[in-house]
């Protein structure tokens, strides 16, 4: 019970933050000279995390397995895995444009997996002895990091094309003035 309380709070805390990081990150996408709620989107997505590293923690000491029996756990960890994307460039002290594409993904995972839609799989269920393998656990956590890494180069090669047919249509809108 106890556990389960923990995860409901912490549940909503992320949910909470993670509304307000949403309405930030759109207000600073409209105006860019607002610095100060940048860095309290920073600092609402440091609290995402711990959030949802509080939950996996308490679902795993609760179910007694790995959170990654259903739907819903398995996209909190991939959210999880993408703000784990995110703070990789932070750490180095190297410029974070990888966070453009990185932010949003973890703030939409997140907000869909906390929003109520998927309340009848908040459960955690007991898992069958043949899913209980630790390879097996090992597999999946390795499988989901590596479907945040796939989102997270999927999203910036179609930033990329976005951002070269910009500049190309620019480029002939131009030239075709000229003559």
């Amino acid at each position: 019970m106890l556990f389960a309380t923990l995860e409901h709070i912490l549940t909503h805390i992320s949910f909470s933050t993670i509304s307000i990081v949403i309405t930030i990150h759109f207000i600073t996408l409209l105006v860019r000279e607002l610095g100060g709620l940048r860095d309290s989107s920073e600092k609402g997505m440091i609290v995402t995390f711990f959030s949802i590293t509080g939950f996996l923690v308490s679902r795993w000491a609760s179910s007694g397995h790995f959170p990654l029996s259903n739907l819903y756990e398995s996209l909190i960890f991939l959210s999880w895995a993408l703000y784990i994307l995110h703070t990789i460039p932070k750490i180095q002290n190297s410029k974070n444009d990888l966070s453009t594409i990185t932010t949003p993904s973890t703030i939409l995972t997140q907000g869909f997996a906390t929003s109520g839609l998927l309340t009848e799989m908040h459960q955690s269920t007991i898992l069958v002895p043949a899913l209980q393998s630790q390879w097996l656990m090992m597999h999946v956590s390795m499988m989901l990091l590596s479907y945040a890494t796939l989102l997270c180069g999927s999203l910036l090669s179609a930033a990329i094309l976005i951002i070269r047919f910009r500049n190309n249509f620019h480029f002939f809108s131009k030239k075709k003035k000229m003559f």
